[in-house]
């Protein structure tokens, strides 16, 4: 590892969350009721499968189908890992 990777992950991470703000401004901005549901049911270890579901099919933007996917996937590899049902 070179003495410059440190900061070059911290200057990639704030790269994508400075990416990820914007582009949680504008769901927010542009589908308030998606984005208050979003907000509803969080956090995310206790949104149940069809909460998750429904947010997902109703995703209004990539971004925001992305964004499910992400928690679902996430979801789905702990009850992998943890034997506890993800429902």
């Amino acid at each position: 590892m070179s003495a410059n990777e440190p900061q070059q992950n911290v200057d990639h991470e704030s790269i994508g969350m400075a990416t990820a703000i914007v582009e949680m401004d504008a769901l927010e901005k542009n589908h308030p009721e998606w984005y208050a549901m979003f907000n509803d049911v969080l956090p995310d270890s206790l949104a149940s499968r069809a909460e998750l579901a429904e947010l997902w099919a109703t995703a209004p933007t990539p971004f925001a189908n992305a964004l499910i996917y992400g928690k679902f996937t996430l979801r789905l590899e702990i009850a992998a890992h943890t034997g506890i049902p993800f429902v």
